[in-house]
């Protein structure tokens, strides 16, 4: 394909992405986007980037091609699993959620492939206004990341949740740590008194977790005081800001306290560690007590609460 034929068609192809439904549902959203986006295979980049003036629509090899369309796939299935289906019911918290939600298994590297992904993928289905606030919000994302690909518990927890400056990032530190809950679950937190249980509706993957604390009275109650103190909160604040700014909080305590930052995660990696001893205690096996706790934390795999329990 020629350097003029490639600018005309890119240049139909961004008037054509003006001609897209806005309430088209995910799923053709996905398909239309494939089909604009692998245009690009075999067009040289550079020759596009001269022509447009800036950075490519498209996509110009199979592997990225792959890669980005299997993200994008992931994220329409997983909004799909939380019941928004059309491309206008797309919100930033939306997005972010399912970023923040891959911080626990992500380096930051991949996160950045992830975020560039979407990005991708929203601009050409006709959502600049997505592509821009995943840049607007890139490094709290990206902070939640870790550098080494996998999250480190704290060696001491408390300390660190002492040192956060804002009561209600405090709130939320200490429910991580006592739920394992991921930082999207927090604000899902339900409380069963009844049967001394814990729920969490929709938690990655679509599934409910179910945490059972008949074995641990004290600390049942301390989690229904502080879900009750994270509501109060919550009346006078968005959860998003909330949340940004925690990030910002923990980093700086974790500082303080000379322990090793690799996001909120930490402290669901010490909830598996202390549940962990927990158990072990009360006499189940290694095997027993790490298959209790993978269906605590929400995995499907034994092997990521063994991963966790190594953390």
């Amino acid at each position: 394909m020629s350097a003029e034929k490639t600018y005309r068609s890119s240049g139909g192809l961004m008037k054509s992405l003006k001609g897209i439904k806005k309430n088209s549902g995910l799923t053709y959203a996905l398909k239309y986007a494939a089909g604009v986006l692998k245009q690009g295979i075999g067009v040289s980049k550079r020759e596009v980037y001269k022509k447009l003036g800036g950075r490519s629509p498209l996509i110009h090899s199979y592997s990225t091609f792959n890669r980005y369309m299997g993200i994008a796939k992931e994220f329409v299935n997983w909004a799909r699993e939380r019941g928004v289906n059309r491309l206008d019911k797309v919100t930033p918290e939306v997005v972010r959620e399912f970023l923040l939600s891959k911080a626990g298994y992500c380096s930051q590297k991949t996160l950045k492939v992830n975020a560039s992904a979407l990005r991708k993928f929203f601009e050409v289905v006709g959502r600049p206004d997505l592509s821009e606030e995943i840049g607007r919000s890139y490094q709290e994302i990206y902070s939640e990341g870790r550098s080494s690909g996998r999250a480190l518990a704290f060696a001491h927890p408390e300390r660190v949740i002492s040192l956060l400056r804002e009561d209600v990032h405090k709130v939320i530190a200490e429910l991580q740590l006592l739920t394992g809950a991921r930082i999207g679950d927090v604000k899902k937190i339900q409380i069963v008194p009844e049967t001394k249980k814990v729920v969490i509706s929709k938690s990655k993957g679509g599934r409910t977790r179910e945490i059972g604390y008949s074995d641990r009275p004290e600390k049942f109650e301390r989690i229904k005081e502080l879900v009750g103190e994270l509501r109060e909160y919550l009346k006078g604040s968005s959860w998003s800001s909330i949340r940004e700014s925690y990030y910002r909080d923990l980093r700086q305590a974790v500082h303080r306290a000379g322990e090793i930052y690799t996001g909120s995660h930490a402290f669901r990696v010490n909830y598996v560690k202390e549940r962990l001893e927990e158990l072990k205690a009360q006499g189940y096996s290694e095997k027993e007590a790490l298959q209790r706790i993978e269906y605590e934390i929400g995995h499907s795999r034994i092997e990521m609460s063994a991963y966790y329990s190594r953390g």
